[in-house]
């Protein structure tokens, strides 16, 4: 600081000196001839206090203030990142290291300098941050858009500048991404499936989270969007979906284009695609090649899976045999099992636990190509139907009574119970004989359904070739040659496959007439194809006039082929009901004799047979009851309609017959005992008799060549008129203005009404194709009688609609009112109205006091099991002392 004095007069003067705190120091200073003088003072750390003297005068104190530099005093960046992102904020460096932050994120500046400020703000290339200014204190947020290097710029009071680096914040912004996705399976374009479900493995990720993932679509000029469910909120998806393109409209022959499309969970989303990818819809002749494929698989599974049924259930019988005579020869005690007898029988338990897997696999595989083929447009009736008797004789296949036995013989060997062992093993025989004759069953219906649903593919790929080349001949005249040549050998390929395949069918039929009809088909599709293979090379010549008269050949010969198909096909399915009916009629001729003869034997036991005699016929009776048995099975793989209580009621007849002749082969003959027994095979084989008759009626009036089908229509049509009957009962419950004669003769129509359909559902019972409507009729005959009684009240009617809703589920699944094995059983006293009685026997017990043993006519109605048992009670009945 530089001090003057000036003192006019004066050679010199004083100059006092000093700091805040500090004594006066003195200078004496020299003066100029004017009296003035100037001298340096400093460099000043603190304020000086200044004053100069000459004589007795001096001067005012001066006060030299000394101002401090400013500089940045604190300062801090705090990072608020957007909320989709789920982070805290965050504290930045600002020693001048890059930082990466996502987009959207804003900075929270704060800070102080050590002067008063009158500017702040945050600078960069293309970005200015003003922030808010209190004194020595700056802050405010911003919302860096850019990359670069932001630079804090202080203005104070004065324009002093700051002390102190400058402070740099270089930034990276790091936008955020799009989803990724990608659609491992399958992957590339492809062929759809005959199910036209096309199934889709989607990967999906983000970077931070995804919020939607939709598939679009596209077939021809229309576009649609499907939401794919994400599961809740994640940011990598691992997804199955599946395409279903019959919904998507796609029709045989159409290429579909689809893409998946996925949005994150960011402000303004992002969106992401996956490629293209293209599905070929196959034509209707490759959706009819898939078929078939698909149809001999499962026919070679089925082969597969009788074979390996009767080679386990060989080797259970074995087993069992060798355990009952080991038991047999010891009179000690249970003997152990070996750990080889142990083995074997762990090694059929799993053997038969796979065979059941494996059936319960192509049940579903079944259903699976029923709902393909009706997916892609193949639904041929007569093809559906037969699907759907293969599949229910897999059902009844598949028993509990078989788990059951399983899992009996499994607990015994966990126990090493030898015992129990063996009697598992002798019931899961008995099981697996049953498994292995429906197995054997379905295999041969599954067959014949393979044939007819072939003979249909093949009629529609006749008219599909002779649409197809009639629209080949009238667009040859301006059609360009090259394309129409190919297009036409084409179809040439096609008919000359058509002629191979009827060849292949021919040879699979045993009707004569259809396999002649075939083969003339055969024959005439294949000159189709040599007339189509001529047309094709008239036209790359140029000839086209040739080539129309060669595709005009082939339209001709093309156009019958579909209706003679049909007829083969007809001829066919009329070849197979006739061989069941003519089975069916020599069993029935057999069994009658076998009755007869049975009848004899037992009216001869009743008096004083010769019982070495008695036991030669009655094992020569045995021998024919087996021939009729296996007549029976054979004819039960070719129609669906003939009953299975055929055979359960010849096994009854043979069981009774076996007990017949012991009785009469052990040391003590019992001819009263083999009497009774043989009466009791008597009534099995009538029993048997009568469902073998009403089985050929049915078979006759059939309108497929394996019908199972008709009865699930008759069960519908009955839950149709039980539902009307239903509504027709309700409507009389108000009856204010309805006189009494008119009311009371149209609830006896109702009832009549009602009889009839239970009548129907015995016939059904019968049948064998419906086990539950024995009770469905029970209960019908029941509601017959209240009505014919005049009791309908609100209860009747509930009851109307329960027996409604019942018969409908008998006939979708075929099947009667499942027991729940697993519900626990509890007895309850009985109470009046509780009384349940077949219904043959209730009219007559109701009315006779004295009962007496019911005829055939009345017995028929019955099953052969609750036959022997009303048998057996009047017997005992009569033979009571108290009669």
């Amino acid at each position: 600081v530089t001090l003057r004095v000036e003192a006019p007069g004066r050679a010199s003067a004083a100059l006092h000196t000093r700091a805040p705190g500090d004594t006066w120091v003195t200078q004496i200073i020299s003066l100029d001839e004017s009296g003035r003088a100037s001298r340096a003072v400093g460099p000043l750390a603190a304020d000086l206090f200044a004053r100069a003297s000459s004589g007795g005068r001096g001067s005012d104190t001066v006060h030299v203030t000394v101002q401090l530099p400013a500089f940045l005093g604190s300062l801090s960046v705090t990072a608020r990142y957007p909320h989709y992102l789920g982070l805290a904020d965050e504290a930045l460096p600002v020693s001048g290291d890059t930082v990466l932050l996502p987009a959207g994120t804003r900075l929270h500046t704060s800070g102080q300098a050590t002067a008063v400020l009158t500017h702040a703000a945050w600078r960069a290339e293309r970005q200015v941050a003003e922030l808010e200014v209190n004194g020595r204190q700056f802050s405010g947020d911003f919302l860096p858009r850019a990359n670069g290097a932001y630079m804090l710029t202080l203005a104070v009071e004065g324009g002093a500048p700051l002390g102190g680096d400058t402070v740099r914040l270089p930034l990276r912004i790091v936008a955020d991404s799009a989803p990724v996705v990608t659609v491992p399976v399958p992957g590339a374009d492809t062929v759809a499936p005959l199910s036209m479900r096309l199934p889709l493995v989607v990967e999906a990720r983000d970077d931070h989270g995804l919020t939607a993932l939709r598939i679009r679509i596209r077939l021809g000029a229309t576009n649609q969007m499907d939401s794919v469910p994400l599961g809740g909120a994640t940011d990598h998806a691992i997804l199955a979906h599946e395409l279903d393109l019959q919904q998507a409209g796609a029709q045989p022959g159409d290429t579909v284009v689809y893409q998946l499309v996925a949005a994150d969970n960011a402000p303004s989303p992002q969106v992401g695609r996956s490629r293209e990818y293209r599905v070929r819809v196959p034509t209707r002749a490759e959706l009819r090649d898939a078929q078939r494929d698909v149809a001999a698989a499962m026919g070679n599974s089925l082969d597969s899976l009788a074979r390996k049924s009767a080679d386990v259930q060989r080797r259970t019988e074995d087993l069992s045999r060798e355990r009952s005579r080991a038991d047999s020869s010891n009179r000690g005690p249970e003997p152990a099992m070996s750990f080889d007898q142990a083995k074997q029988a762990q090694a059929l338990a799993q053997a038969t636990d796979s065979l059941v897997q494996q059936s319960e696999q192509l049940k579903d595989a079944l259903d699976a190509l029923r709902q393909a083929a009706e997916r892609a447009g193949l639904n041929d009736p007569e093809f559906q139907k037969r699907l759907a008797e293969v599949r229910e004789q897999l059902a009844k296949a598949l028993t509990p009574e078989l788990k059951a036995k399983l899992a009996e013989l499994k607990s015994a060997l966990e126990h090493l119970d030898a015992e129990q062992a063996r009697r598992a093993l002798q019931d899961l025989t008995e099981a697996q004989e049953k498994l292995q004759q429906a197995l054997e069953r379905s295999r041969d219906l599954f067959k014949r359904a393979a044939l007819e649903g072939e003979l249909a593919n093949l009629a529609d790929e006749a008219r599909d070739l002779a649409k197809e080349q009639a629209q080949w001949n009238s667009a040859t005249a301006k059609a360009d040659s090259a394309r129409a040549a190919a297009d036409e050998q084409q179809l040439a390929g096609r008919t000359d496959s058509l002629a191979s395949r009827l060849q292949q069918a021919s040879r699979q039929l045993d009707s004569s007439a259809a396999r002649t009809g075939l083969q003339q088909a055969a024959a005439q599709a294949a000159e189709a194809a040599q007339q189509m293979q001529q047309a094709a090379q008239q036209m790359q010549q140029g000839g086209r006039a040739q080539a129309q008269q060669h595709g005009r050949r082939a339209s001709k010969m093309l156009s019958p082929l579909a209706g003679q198909m049909d007829q083969a096909r007809q001829s066919a399915q009329n070849q197979w009901r006739e061989e069941v009916m003519q089975a069916l009629d020599q069993a029935l001729a057999e069994t009658s004799r076998l009755s007869s003869q049975e009848l004899a034997l037992t009216e001869s036991l009743d008096g004083e047979a010769d019982p070495a005699a008695a036991r030669t016929a009655q094992a020569a009776l045995e021998e024919g009851l087996e021939r009729v048995t296996a007549r029976i099975r054979d004819i039960a793989g070719k129609n669906a309609l003939v009953a299975q209580q055929i055979g359960v009621a010849l096994e009854v007849a043979r069981t009774h017959m076996r007990a017949s002749r012991d009785a009469i082969s052990s040391a003590n003959v019992n001819l009263p005992a083999a009497a009774d027994r043989a009466g009791s095979a008597v009534d099995a084989l009538n029993a048997a008799a009568y469902m073998m008759l009403r089985s050929r009626d049915d078979v006759a009036g059939s309108a497929s060549g394996s019908g199972m089908a008709e009865a699930m229509e008759k069960m519908s049509q009955l839950a149709g008129q039980q539902g009307q009957l239903g509504q027709q009962t309700a409507s009389l419950l108000p009856t204010p203005g309805q006189g009494q004669g008119a009311g009371q003769q149209l609830m006896q129509q109702l009832a009549a009404q009602q009889r009839a359909i239970a009548q129907e559902l015995e016939r059904m019972q019968a049948q064998g194709n419906m086990p539950g409507a024995g009770q469905l009729s029970q209960e019908a005959q029941d509601l017959a009688r209240r009505l014919e009684a005049g009791r309908v009240d609100r209860q009747t009617v509930e009851r109307q609609q329960q027996l409604f809703r019942r018969m409908l589920d008998a006939g979708r699944t075929l099947q009667g009112e499942e027991r729940d094995e697993q519900k626990e059983r509890q007895s309850t006293t009985a109470k009046d109205g509780n009384l349940h009685l077949p219904p043959s026997l209730r009219e007559r017990l109701e009315r006779d006091d004295t009962p007496r043993l019911p005829g055939w006519e009345e017995l028929q109605r019955l099953s052969p099991e609750d036959r022997r048992l009303v048998v057996d009670y009047f017997r005992r009945l009569a033979e009571s002392p108290q009669r």
